[in-house]
């Protein structure tokens, strides 16, 4: 037991010794590290406002543009809207000025009515009445201005006066007798050979009654005939008669119009020509007397100069003329609802 004890003791000097030596190593360690710590604080507080330097420069440049251009926008903005403002007040002040010149306006015409009024009022019975006859005057004063000036427009502006030559005829009669009928147009006189056009469309619509059987109506052109080809058309009627035994119907065949088409709108003589001796037309004028002869002519708007000096000729011939005026689009033609010409 006491050799025990006495290593034990032995060996506690050594064992300090150990302990404050790993304690200065620790201690040192720590110093290090405190140390260390402290240099890498430095470096980093020194290396951060360079690199804080570079970062921010190009972002301060960026954002001073931007802030100037966002600065001129707004002043742009505030100077369109001290503009706007602006307008605003002068169109207040335009529409207070308009008002108040309205409003006078207004205050004077009624002032003037309420002055006329209360002097006409004030008047006499009798210069009321002169006052009346007054206003009358100078209203009708103003018309007769208006008329003259009107009329002298008129005068101005109107056409001259064409003088119609009145031939001394006689009473117009239907005609019954030998008819000729000519076609003025263009200032061109030309035959239309009436009587065989008739014969030649009784003969095609008895050949084309029967078709009719199967249809209502029917239109068929034929020609050429002296020059003009004839369209007619034909229909099938039904004619309903009370009789004894009851309603008797009756079936026919009508004609319901024809009309001519001539094959050339240029044909025919002109006037001058045609009154000419040898012409057709006076040759067609030899066969045939006066006294039992009728000259139908069939004219159109421009050829009535014309028609009036053939008439005046034929006049002077003893020759009964029939006028048959037509408007431009209007072909020459008949139906049995027509009515005959009436000659002078």
């Amino acid at each position: 037991m006491t050799r025990k004890r006495r290593g034990q003791q032995a060996e506690a000097p050594g064992q300090d010794s150990f302990l404050d030596i790993v304690a200065n190593l620790v201690g040192i360690l720590i110093i290090l590290v405190i140390v260390i710590g402290v240099n890498a604080k430095d470096v980093m507080l020194e290396a951060a406002p360079a690199a804080a330097a570079d970062v921010e420069r190009p972002d301060l440049a960026a954002l001073a543009a931007e802030a100037d251009a966002a600065r001129d926008a707004a002043n742009a903005v505030e100077a369109d809207l001290l503009e706007l403002e602006a307008k605003i007040k002068r169109q207040d002040i335009e529409i207070d000025y308009r008002k108040r010149e309205r409003d006078k306006v207004q205050m004077l015409v009624a002032q003037a009515e309420q002055a006329i009024a209360e002097r006409r009022d004030a008047l006499a019975e009798e210069a009321q009445q002169r006052f009346d006859l007054q206003r009358a005057v100078l209203a009708a004063r103003d018309e007769l201005t208006t008329i003259q000036v009107s009329t002298q427009a008129v005068q101005n502006s109107a056409a001259p006066v064409t003088v119609i030559e009145h031939l001394p005829t006689p009473m117009a009669k239907t005609v019954f007798g030998k008819e000729l009928h000519f076609r003025l147009a263009n200032g061109k006189l030309a035959f239309v050979p009436w009587d065989q056009l008739v014969e030649r469309l009784k003969a095609e619509a008895q050949e084309k009654v029967h078709r009719l059987k199967e249809q209502p109506e029917l239109t068929e052109t034929f020609g050429p005939v002296g020059g003009f080809w004839l369209q007619y058309t034909l229909q099938r009627v039904e004619y309903r008669r009370p009789t004894s035994m009851g309603i008797a119907t009756q079936r026919s065949v009508e004609l319901d119009r024809f009309i001519l088409i001539p094959e050339d709108e240029q044909m025919g003589e002109p006037l001058e020509e045609a009154l000419q001796p040898g012409s057709n037309f006076e040759s067609l004028l030899a066969r045939h007397q006066p006294e039992a002869t009728t000259i139908t002519v069939w004219t159109y708007p421009d050829s009535f100069d014309e028609f009036r000096q053939l008439k005046r000729i034929l006049f002077q011939r003893k020759y009964l003329t029939a006028s048959r005026p037509l408007s431009d689009d209007t072909p020459i033609g008949g139906s049995p609802r027509g009515t005959r010409s009436s000659a002078q």
